[in-house]
């Protein structure tokens, strides 16, 4: 009898044994699934979600704690300069503009003398006498050259070769910062200026007087003293201001004559322009 309850005892201890593994092989086995149900959806959706945000996981997009950084602005880019191209000579009547080279140095800022307003006007005889022809003959010592208009009727009037007042009461005078016939450049623009009125009695009266009266094609002649000869025909008759000094300067591919006075006759408050180009 005592064997037999020796051998009960026995296999009663090997079934609470087997029983004790069973059960910590289960709450095991829950463990590993419970971990798996906690890490498994993470996993899917970060594949099934793109967008979903995982912190530092998700490549190629910033924390959302942080603003998305603005984008730079671009560096300016200075505008490229373009050469100032030289203004186009216009048609005959039309001022041509003069190339920015070729101004002439040290020219004044007003190209032309004013007419003073308290001279005596002419009378009927004076202006019969500059509607007709005027011989001047010879050239005084001084003067540099002789102005010949046919369609003023002026012969071989004295240019003188600075533009003083004292010489403008004589006559015609040369604007010295500007060219002569024989100026060795390659444009040329001689300059001469006279009274529209001018005093009574002194060589400047009524020289210009019918200078508005010259057209396209009329015929200017230079004449040195040496007797070499210069001939040009009028392009272009304009009125500029009294201080547009531009028109003393050379005109690009141009060899001409200026003739200016001033106008109008009532006011002389601007400057009549007459250019003729050599032939």
């Amino acid at each position: 009898m005592p064997r037999r309850r020796s051998g009960v005892s026995l296999l009663g201890v090997g079934f609470a044994a087997a029983a004790v593994a069973v059960l910590l092989g289960l709450a095991t086995l829950g463990y590993g699934l419970l971990c798996l149900r906690d890490g498994g959806p993470d996993v899917a959706s970060s594949e099934s979600d793109p967008g979903r945000d995982f912190g530092p996981l998700v490549l190629g997009e910033p924390q959302r704690s942080e603003p998305p950084a603005e984008p730079a602005e671009p560096e300016p880019v200075p505008a490229a300069t373009e050469e100032a191209a030289p203004e186009p000579e216009g048609p005959a009547g039309a001022p041509s503009q003069v190339a920015p080279a070729d101004e002439p140095s040290g020219a004044p800022q007003s190209p032309l003398p004013d007419e003073p307003q308290n001279w005596p006007e002419p009378d009927s005889s004076e202006v019969a006498e500059a509607n007709g022809e005027r011989d001047y003959g010879a050239l005084p010592d001084g003067a540099v050259l002789g102005l010949t208009v046919d369609a003023l009727g002026i012969r071989n009037a004295p240019v003188w070769p600075d533009d003083s007042p004292q010489n403008l009461d004589r006559g015609v005078v040369h604007v010295p910062e500007t060219s002569l016939p024989w100026s060795n450049t390659p444009e040329r623009n001689t300059y001469l200026a006279a009274h529209r009125i001018g005093y009574p009695g002194t060589g400047s009266r009524l020289l210009f007087y019918n200078l508005n009266r010259l057209r396209e094609g009329d015929r200017v002649v230079l004449r040195r003293p040496s007797g070499e000869r210069y001939t040009y025909r009028v392009t272009e008759v304009f009125v500029v201001e009294p201080n547009d000094s531009w028109v003393m300067g050379r005109v690009r591919d141009r060899d001409m004559v200026t003739l200016q006075t001033c106008t109008p006759l009532s006011t002389f408050e601007d400057r009549l322009i007459v250019r003729a180009d050599r032939v």
